[in-house]
């Protein structure tokens, strides 16, 4: 009498240029006290992906990406990342494709990432890597951390306190990419985006949602988001 279960989407978090074969998927294992007040909450899939082991078969579907979620053919376009928590992953992919380009000789634009979790020491997934990577001038390293000693602080807060950067890449025609959850940081996200145009375009609300839109119109705001719990 159950319906079947929906298809559970994640983003590859990794590049083909490394290992065409071969791909990876960052999941965050759901795993909590109920709602009812009985017993634990267990995600399904995120607790099977959990019990694999090496050797393991895990049935699989990969699809083409969203319209305008992936890096530009043009290296040298600036592009901006934001994505906390294992939003992180398609950026994880960027970050890599970017370095395989520039062992290519392809001259790489700016590339801005701002990534958050609860702290630095228990949920700062890819730290080496990442960090790697922005002493290879592969991404600038933004990050946020909303448990740690002092004010909680998530990626919207980095991206207005980055606001002359942010908004001199955008006059670069940078392209922004948005991935995690669409219930509230999403539009946090974009409330900071379109105050940072209202104070350096000296323009109004009504503009800086018409811009933010037309921003999205151009696959220059583009979004991989869900809705959150």
């Amino acid at each position: 009498m159950l319906s079947l279960l929906a298809p559970r989407y994640y983003s590859i978090s990794s590049s083909p240029v490394g290992a065409a074969q071969r791909c990876s998927v960052t999941v965050g294992v759901v795993e909590a006290p109920a709602s009812s007040g009985r017993g634990i909450y267990k995600g399904v899939c995120s607790n099977y992906l959990a019990r694999r082991r090496a050797g393991d078969t895990v049935h699989a579907t990969v699809k083409e990406t969203k319209a305008g979620f992936r890096l530009p053919d043009d290296s040298a376009v600036p592009i901006i990342m934001i994505g906390p928590g294992t939003g992180l992953a398609p950026f994880r992919g960027f970050l890599q494709e970017r370095a395989a380009r520039k062992t290519q000789g392809a001259v790489l634009g700016p590339a801005m990432l701002f990534f958050g979790c609860r702290h630095p020491e228990q949920d700062f997934i890819y730290v080496d890597e990442l960090k790697a990577f922005a002493a290879d001038g592969i991404g600038e390293l933004h990050t946020a951390f909303s448990r740690a000693e002092g004010p909680k602080t998530y990626v919207q807060h980095l991206v207005a306190a980055q606001k002359d950067r942010v908004w001199d890449l955008i006059q670069q025609s940078a392209i922004i990419y948005v991935c995690g959850d669409g219930g509230k940081m999403e539009p946090d996200v974009k409330a900071a985006l379109m105050s940072i145009y209202r104070e350096c375009a000296g323009a109004d609300a009504d503009a800086a949602a018409r811009w933010i839109e037309d921003l999205g119109a151009n696959n220059r705001y583009v979004l991989d988001v869900w809705a959150g719990g």
